[in-house]
């Protein structure tokens, strides 16, 4: 796990979750790769940090990826678990070990099947700014 305070916070929200306990059932949210045993699965993705400091704050802005995996129904499981993504995070008052979470934005949702393993993947881009 990671030490970044956000990701801890994201992680645990969305391994809290009900509507995604309800789809994907416990232990589905990795922050590492999937293996089709563990399908569905919410994996975290790509993240990076930037400086968002003000003259008188410090501050980040976090860009973060939540990929979603999934074998079966088509794209319908991977969407269901992409919407509970987005109701999770989207504007959620995270409480962080470290500094304090500002915004936290969904701008971006995208569906595909992936045609090397032929699995269902839906990926969500967030945007957010911690001060601190």
């Amino acid at each position: 796990m990671s030490a970044n305070p956000l990701q801890k916070a994201v992680v645990a929200r969305l391994a809290g979750d009900a509507a995604i306990l309800a789809i994907a059932g416990p232990g589905r949210v990795l922050d590492r790769g999937a293996t089709r045993r563990l399908l569905p699965c919410l994996v975290v993705g790509d993240w990076s940090v930037s400086d968002w400091s003000t003259g008188t704050e410090t501050g980040a802005e976090h860009r973060f990826e939540i990929e979603i995996w999934s074998e079966h129904n088509g794209r319908r499981q991977a969407m269901d678990l992409a919407l509970a993504t987005g109701v999770a995070l989207h504007d959620a008052a995270l409480a962080l070990d470290a500094g304090r979470l500002v915004n936290l934005r969904l701008e971006r949702t995208r569906s595909r099947r992936e045609p090397r393993s032929n699995l269902n993947t839906a990926r969500l881009e967030f945007r957010a700014v911690v001060e601190g």
